[in-house]
């Protein structure tokens, strides 16, 4: 997925997106340890997707934070 992609989806959305990929690297893993996995940039994929989804969401909760921060003063 792309970042712009990812950017226009509610939190919940990301979350739900987070542990879906989070269980499909999980199965790729043991797949990949018994040779059964076809395509191997798959996991690298997925694991690219998870570091995105979490950026987006430490991006989020940091201007969420800020904002506070900024009321409060």
């Amino acid at each position: 997925m792309k970042i712009g992609e990812l950017r226009t989806q509610e939190a919940a959305e990301l979350d739900f997106l987070l542990k879906e990929k989070r269980k499909r690297v999980f199965d790729l893993r043991f797949k990949a340890s018994s040779a059964e996995i076809s395509d191997t940039k798959e996991l690298v994929r997925l694991r690219r997707d998870i570091a995105r989804i979490l950026t987006i969401q430490g991006e989020r909760a940091r201007a969420k934070l800020a904002e506070v921060k900024a009321d409060g003063k």
